[in-house]
């Protein structure tokens, strides 16, 4: 994945790099002098997802952002770790009857938990077609993208699924998106990560268990994409 900054105003191109295994976004776009304003857009080019943020020049009075803990779930394993990068949409899809949730199956690591739909990018699939894709195959929910959230990225070591130890570096493109008419959520497809969806009224989502990842993005943008303070 490559992260592309563009300079506020004059627009033009100033950093363009690639993510490597473990790297935050905005600690690479520190590192080359620039911060991150805003995202701008995504975008499928030549195999490769781009990422576009307007940037500004770091100075003197910025804060290099704080270096992110890999959590290792098993520091003394003897085994290597296989080392896997994956990189994901998902969206915060919002209608008439809620915020969209899904929950959690036993074939996850956090089975029960509600968490935000979406999921990893197939090859040759822009992150838009990704999202809208998973949307309705984990909730049955034709929706809109209305904007660009944020870029996530998180590192750890632990055990898939399956039993095998990866050294896992999960990159997040994460979506506003509105459903105009919002239907009983079905899960179509079958057997995956996806127990069952529903709306999820916006005075009632704090009470549900959410993955921490979801629950922080909900708590960051859910009153930017009502327009409305929402009750604690």
């Amino acid at each position: 994945m490559r992260v592309v900054g563009v300079l506020s105003p004059v627009g033009s191109q100033k950093v363009n790099v690639t993510i490597g295994h473990g790297e935050h976004p905005s600690e690479v776009l520190f590192s080359h002098g620039f911060v991150p304003l805003r995202p701008l857009s995504t975008a499928l080019s030549d195999g490769e997802i781009v990422f576009t943020y307007l940037v500004r020049a770091a100075t003197s009075m910025d804060r290099r952002p704080r270096r992110r803990h890999v959590v290792h779930e098993e520091p003394d394993a003897q085994q290597q770790p296989v080392v896997h990068q994956r990189i994901g949409a998902y969206a915060v899809v919002l209608s008439p009857r809620g915020v969209l949730g899904t929950v959690n199956s036993t074939l996850t690591g956090a089975p029960g938990t509600w968490t935000l739909p979406g999921g990893g990018i197939d090859p040759g699939e822009s992150p838009s077609e990704a999202v809208l894709r998973e949307v309705f195959e984990e909730a049955g929910q034709e929706v809109r993208i209305t904007r660009i959230l944020s870029l996530e990225s998180d590192h750890w070591i632990g055990r898939s699924t399956t039993g095998v130890l990866e050294d896992f570096h999960a990159l997040r493109i994460v979506y506003g998106a509105t459903c105009e008419t919002p239907s009983d959520p079905v899960v179509h497809d079958l057997g995956g990560s996806t127990e069952r969806a529903d709306w999820v009224p916006l005075r009632t989502w704090r009470t549900l268990h959410w993955t921490i990842s979801s629950r922080t993005l909900l708590a960051r943008h859910l009153r930017s994409l009502t327009g409305r303070r929402l009750s604690l």
